[in-house]
């Protein structure tokens, strides 16, 4: 098994960082890309939106949303946004409500909004995975549970119960139909099994860290992630390995100083909110005095660049 240790492709530039018109205390989590528009979808944890951000960074309203939207993802099939949201409190543990909502990409139309049937003020959907047609699985990193939602129905099931996980945060499919990965905050990467919620803790090589990890994305055979838990913030990238190891941990770029959230993984691009900045809030999401906030800025890596490392 390899550890890169150092950054590689450090020769290659990222696309130019663009900065949506939108207010400094937007404060802005998940991001999605319509590809028939050429544009950006990015949610408000303050301000309870969803907006619309074209590749110039001008901003529109695309919709309302029933608290702060966290994780969101188009599923292009069925042309519909979903993204999960939480009504938060207190320290983030006195919440009122959490849920998944749904809304038409075309025309931003609240499709429905369905609330986690659970009364747990700890209670917090961070992300969402679309599986398949029916199949969306929501991480909840307040309780340590992860929920199926069956988009027919609408219906929440429990796949791994509250106290398993510390504080799980974004998925990505895995290679075998039904299994996904898992990145808990605390511990690292796991292999979910959708059919029975068996949990396998992934083995890093020595020195590859990956714990800290926020948003986790697919490419081909690999894993895209946003590391925003270490002193130095990153963007990775892992190669799963065989069993239940990970066979390979890069550094695709390290960001010094600021706060990647989460990202999206467009035909050429990976890209990622840069400036994420809930380190410029207080337990009740009011602005700390003193400090400086700035409109959303998205950043994007090309995706050429982890081929032209294989070569």
């Amino acid at each position: 098994m390899l550890i890169s240790s150092l950054l590689f492709a450090v020769a290659m530039q990222a696309t130019p960082d663009i900065t949506a018109n939108l207010p400094r205390d937007f404060l802005p989590e998940g991001i999605a890309w319509d590809a028939k528009d050429k544009r950006f979808l990015l949610s408000s944890i303050r301000e309870h939106r969803i907006a619309s951000v074209d590749m110039d960074g001008h901003a529109t309203e695309f919709a309302e949303a029933p608290g702060s939207v966290l994780g969101l993802h188009i599923d292009r099939a069925s042309k519909t946004v979903w993204a999960v949201w939480t009504r938060f409190g207190h320290a983030f543990k006195a919440n009122t409500a959490t849920g998944i909502a749904a809304w038409s990409v075309r025309d931003g139309h609240r499709i429905g909004n369905w609330e986690l049937p659970e009364n747990d003020p700890r209670m917090n959907l961070g992300d969402l995975l679309i599986l398949d047609s029916r199949t969306i699985v929501a991480s909840d990193s307040g309780t340590g549970a992860i929920w199926r939602f069956d988009t027919l129905q609408h219906r929440f099931t429990a796949i791994v119960p509250a106290g398993k996980f510390k504080s799980p945060q974004g998925m990505a499919a895995a290679k075998q139909r039904g299994d996904f990965y898992l990145a808990d905050y605390p511990t690292g990467l796991w292999r979910i099994a959708l059919k029975d919620g068996a949990a396998t803790q992934l083995t890093p090589p020595q020195g590859g860290e990956v714990r800290g990890i926020d948003g986790l994305y697919a490419y081909k055979n690999q894993l895209i992630a946003v590391q925003n838990g270490t002193k130095t913030p990153r963007i990775l990238v892992i190669t799963p390995g065989k069993g239940d190891t990970i066979a390979d941990v890069r550094r695709w770029r390290e960001m010094p100083g600021e706060e990647p959230s989460l990202g999206v993984v467009t035909d050429d691009t990976f890209w990622f909110v840069a400036n994420g900045q809930w380190s410029a809030y207080d337990d009740d999401l009011a602005p700390k005095p003193d400090t400086r906030r700035e409109a959303p800025r998205l950043r994007g890596l090309p995706l050429s660049e982890l081929a032209k490392d294989h070569q």
